[in-house]
Formats: C-alpha cells, structure tokens, sequence
C-alpha cells in the first residue's frame, strides 16, 4: 500500500533515471501559463531562441509518442526547446472543447515566447487531432489576424494528419450515423454544448463535439480524402508558413480505399506557402511507433527544422527529405 508506494519513490530517489525510467523519459521543467495552464519544457544546454511546441491526438497528454522523447533529444542538440503544453483538451478533455479554444491556449504560449523573445523562431507540430490545431491556428492568427504580430508562428508540421471523419465511418456506419443524426438535431435545437447519450461515444462528449469529428466540412473536417483539389486549398490555404506534411503509410485509422501517397502530396500542395514539403512514411502506423518509423519521424522533423530554420532564419532551399 502508501508504505510500499513510499519506498518505491525513495529508490527512485536514489537511483540513476536513466536506468530507472527506461527508454521513454525526459527531464525538464514545467512552467504555469495562462491561467493555470502548463506546459512541459525540454531546452538545450545553451539559451536558445528556437522553439518546437508539440500538440498530441485525441486522448493525448504527455509523452503522447515514442517519438516525442528523442525528438526532444534531437532538437535540444539543434539548439532548439521542445515544449509540450497541456491544454483543456488534453487526455480525454476534448470531448467538451474545441479547436477555437485549443489555439486560444497555444497563441497563449506564443505570446509569452514573443513577449520575452520578439524575434523567435516558433514551429507547431501536431499529431494527429493535432494537426487540426496547427492548421486552425494558422487560420485564426495568420489569415484572420485575431491577434497581433505577437502569436504569429513561423512553421507547421503535421503528423498523421488524417479524417476523423473517414476513420469514425470505419465503425460501424449505421451506429455514427445515428449518432451524427441525432447530434445535429441537437445543435439545431441550440444544444449544441449539451451532452451525448452515454453510449454514443467512450467519453463525455457534447453533440457540437461529436458533429465536429464525424460530420462533413465541420471544424474538424479539414483532411478527408474526398474533398476536391479546391476544396483541400480551401481548409489548408491559410497556411502560409514553411510546412511539412508526414503521412503514415499504414495508418491504421486510414480506410484502405485511400490513396495515401496521392492524399499527402494533394495536402501538401494545397498549403498557402511554396516551402511546403509531404511524405510518406510507409513503415509507419499512426503514432509512427515501431523503432523503424520513430526513427524516421526524428530524422524528417530534424533535417526540416535545419533546412529551413537555419540561425533563425527561413532557408528557402527545397530539400527532398522523402529521398
């Protein structure tokens, strides 16, 4: 029991943490912001003035994947803090949010860098449902200009940006759809912040939430494999900062009737900015989790940042990182 807990701590304590806390683990410090939101910081031996704000998926804190810890590592050695915020979404809060409100709280945190840092070098990547935020962020503070100079980013990534919308039908149609029905009456009734049924989802969710992820052109909608070339420019457009694109080659939230390779080059080349750049990863599953594939996310997100972000300043040299 709390005497067995106790002990175990203080072996903790004495021990070495690198071999205590296994592959997966970080040092570093966490920092309050906005209000009570904080996030997790990972900064290099030296000052540095670059930053890599990473954002997980769905039901994502933390540590959300095995590459989130040697990445950190990677990109310390660059020079750069990797920083990884807990935002009212985070873990199974998602249920009762929006993307609005996540890039409220991430343009937070930029304001902080730029207000003690103006000139920073800022990239967001995503994962995942995260990438939903790193494209909803461009569009609030880039193309509607929400804010001042002060939240803008200067990069996006975005990994296993796909359909919530293509995976959720991957279920059992009949049930989503039913769901999906039944949540838009609900939001025709003006309760759109009230609560599913139970079973309709495996978390609290509201019915604006539910008809977010499973409906066509919501928020949320912004990645599925049917949207027309125009259509694509039209939910990516607003990115208009240096991008790079990662799609999972076996995605196991991806139907198999998508032509993957198509779908990340469409992606890419529907962003708003000429220093846009897909691949992809075809050993990789969703979370990019196998050794192979975690290497391989480490190594793109690693030669992007130095290929484009060289001392802090955009390099518009295209470098071919699928090759």
């Amino acid at each position: 029991g709390l005497a067995r807990m106790r002990s175990m701590l203080s072996a903790l304590k004495r021990s070495d943490p690198h071999i205590s806390l296994g592959r997966r683990h970080l040092h570093g410090d966490i920092m309050v912001y906005d209000k009570g939101h904080v996030v997790f910081r990972t900064a290099p031996k030296v000052p540095s003035r670059k930053y890599l704000i990473f954002v997980g998926g769905l039901t994502d804190g933390l540590m959300a994947t095995n590459y989130v810890a040697p990445l950190a590592k990677a990109v310390n050695k660059r020079e750069w803090t990797f920083l990884q915020p807990l935002i009212s979404s985070s873990y199974t809060g998602y249920g009762s949010q929006s993307l609005a409100l996540d890039c409220q709280e991430l343009s937070e945190l930029v304001r902080i860098i730029r207000k003690e840092q103006a000139d920073a070098t800022i990239v967001l990547m995503g994962h995942s449902t995260g990438c939903q935020d790193a494209v909803t962020y461009c569009r609030r503070y880039h193309q509607q200009q929400m804010l001042g100079a002060e939240s803008r980013i200067n990069g996006v990534i975005l990994q296993a940006p796909v359909s919530d919308r293509e995976s959720m039908a991957m279920k059992p149609e009949e049930k989503t759809k039913k769901w999906l029905k039944l949540a838009t009456s609900m939001i025709k009734e003006g309760k759109a912040e009230d609560l599913m049924p139970q079973e309709s989802y495996f978390i609290p969710i509201t019915a604006y939430r539910y008809h977010s992820l499973a409906g066509k052109n919501t928020d949320d909608d912004l990645f599925s494999s049917d949207f027309t070339m125009d259509e694509l420019k039209g939910k990516l457009g607003c990115v208009d900062v240096a991008a790079l694109v990662l799609y999972s080659g076996e995605d196991e939230y991806v139907p198999d009737y998508v032509n993957r390779r198509a779908l990340v080059d469409r992606m890419s080349a529907a962003t708003g900015t000429s220093q846009s750049l897909g691949v992809l990863i075809e050993c990789a599953d969703h979370a990019a989790s196998s050794p192979e594939a975690t290497e391989k996310v480490v190594d793109l997100v690693s030669r992007f940042l130095d290929g484009y972000f060289c001392d802090g300043n955009p390099n518009l040299v295209s470098h071919q990182l699928d090759q």
